[in-house]
């Protein structure tokens, strides 16, 4: 079902306790070269269709939150962003409506890592600060999170470690969505501006590290994405809707968590 096609009515009418709201999220940034603005949306609109096809009876389908936390990427020109702070306040007051309406899983679906951060702490947040909050299972996690197990590069044909940005993988999933957007004889991207597997993304990326975009990449994408194909993107979005479709099965089926006090 649809989020945005029902009336209030169909809405006061759900079982709360049984559909899984999804609720996607992503940004308007620069891509590189060769990627559109709209990139991370295409991406997770892509994903969360799909999984509507197969799950629309379990789920409520929000339309995708283009506007993302995206400050770091401004030096490049196109980017539209707004800050942490106030990307916070956004995911905080969509949770408190859905739990206002009475829902009781919700499932933010990422696909733009500037929103984890703001995403999580407005979680965290609310949980902490809001008692019908706290009594509703809300979680956010990027469908590269909850895909990493399929992800490896030996089993979609992946030159390159992981999905970094404007890479390999999401040049190669956008080649499959939306081929008409890219401009694949301007594909190229900058080295790394520090050769470290504890800094570098594609590497892991085990520390966080400050600093704006324009510090990482003088393209503004990273990687190698002239080697994407259309084919590794078909079967990178393929892998990645299984497990999403699998973690809402999933999800549908966890219990109401009790308090558990001490004493």
């Amino acid at each position: 079902m649809r989020y945005g096609d029902c009336r209030w009515v169909d809405i006061a009418a759900v079982d709360k306790k049984k559909v899984v709201v999804v609720c996607p999220l992503a940004s308007l940034e620069q891509h590189g070269h060769h990627l559109p603005l709209l990139t991370d949306t295409y991406l997770v609109t892509g994903v969360a269709e799909e999984v509507h096809k197969r799950l629309k009876d379990k789920i409520l389908l929000t339309p995708a939150l283009w506007l993302g936390a995206s400050d770091h990427h401004l030096d490049f020109p196109g980017t539209v962003t707004v800050p942490n702070t106030l990307y916070t306040q956004m995911i905080q007051n969509m949770a408190r409506c859905f739990v206002k309406a009475g829902f009781r899983r919700i499932f933010f679906l990422n696909g733009h890592g500037g929103n984890v951060v703001p995403g999580v702490n407005a979680l965290t947040e609310l949980a902490n600060s809001c008692d019908s909050c706290d009594d509703t299972l809300m979680v956010l996690s990027s469908y590269w999170t909850i895909a990493r197990p399929v992800l490896s590069p030996d089993k979609h044909g992946m030159a390159t470690p992981q999905l970094s940005h404007a890479c390999e993988y999401e040049t190669s999933m956008m080649l499959h969505l939306q081929k008409k957007l890219v401009v694949m004889k301007c594909a190229k991207a900058s080295p790394p501006a520090i050769d470290s597997p504890f800094y570098h993304m594609e590497h892991g990326g085990r520390v966080d590290v400050a600093g704006r975009f324009y510090r990482k990449t003088e393209t503004g994408a990273m990687g190698h994405p002239e080697l994407a194909t259309p084919e590794k993107g078909e079967s990178l979005l393929r892998a990645i809707v299984a497990e999403v479709c699998a973690f809402i099965e999933d999800f549908s089926t966890w219990r109401d968590l009790p308090v558990l006090k001490p004493g």
